[in-house]
């Protein structure tokens, strides 16, 4: 029989606090659940509004005990915030050396290496400057405190971190502008200075939030990086942590007699 279930922990901002909630419709965090349901645990750690500075100070007290849990995956994902203008009165700015320091020390935290486990970083998605200034000045801001270009900054910045240290990249900024159209080199669809872009505005409900459908695109590109990185770790091939109702053989092994070999089978 299998003991504690391993974790897959999601940490990050609002897009990963945000990503339990199926009110709008589709949420990440359920859909991992479900395709991991009786093989891993998948716990939600996301904090609106945080950066990599608030990030590393509650990292400690968010990773189980190796004693009672061991984390097999972990997805990383911080930048929205800290790609915040230098010059935004709401104070989320982090410069982007030390951006890039941060999560350099999130991955390599003791906290986290005492489970080594699968890491996932993942870069910050685009904004939709028209929607955001929006949502921004219906708060109270006098301007916009996100721009697309800054943004794209920390997204290469944090792909850049995850190539040098040698950890799995879900490259979420480059999965929605190729939804939106955008080549290398071209202006970037969100700027408010470009036409609206349909695609990328269906992904960003805000201009700063996900989507159902960019929920449904994140999901499908961690199930990706998965495969692509750790073929043996995919869900069909990690056995239930406790058997099938109607493994005979399992359940025998614990003095319990299960049907026999000829029982029908059905999930």
């Amino acid at each position: 029989m299998g003991s504690n279930y391993d974790q897959f922990i999601l940490f990050g901002d609002s897009i990963i606090q945000h990503s339990n909630s199926q009110e709008r419709g589709f949420g990440l965090t359920p859909a991992l659940q479900q395709e991991f349901v009786r093989r891993l645990d998948v716990v939600n750690r996301g904090f609106s509004g945080y950066n990599t500075v608030q990030a590393l100070h509650v990292l400690p007290r968010i990773m189980p005990d190796p004693k009672l849990a061991r984390v097999r995956f972990m997805a990383i994902m911080f930048g929205a915030n800290d790609a915040c203008l230098a010059s935004a009165q709401n104070g989320q700015h982090v410069p982007l050396d030390e951006y890039k320091q941060n999560l350099a020390k999130l991955i390599r935290h003791p906290a986290v290496a005492a489970h080594s486990p699968r890491l996932i970083l993942v870069t910050p998605p685009p904004v939709e400057e028209r929607r955001l200034e929006a949502q921004v000045k219906s708060q109270g801001y006098a301007e916009l405190n996100r721009t697309n270009e800054c943004t794209k900054q920390y997204a290469d910045a944090a792909r850049e971190v995850a190539k040098e240290l040698g950890v799995a990249c879900l490259d979420l900024w480059s999965a929605f502008m190729a939804r939106a159209g955008w080549r290398p080199g071209e202006p970037l669809p969100g700027s408010i200075e470009l036409p609206e872009n349909d695609a990328l505005r269906a992904l960003l409900h805000d201009g700063l939030h996900l989507s159902p459908e960019a929920y449904r695109v994140f999901f499908e590109k961690a199930v990706e990086v998965i495969a692509e990185t750790w073929p043996d770790q995919i869900s069909e091939r990690l056995p239930y942590v406790y058997p099938a109702w109607d493994d005979a053989d399992a359940w025998a092994a614990v003095g319990l007699h299960m049907g026999g070999r000829d029982v029908v089978r059905h999930e």
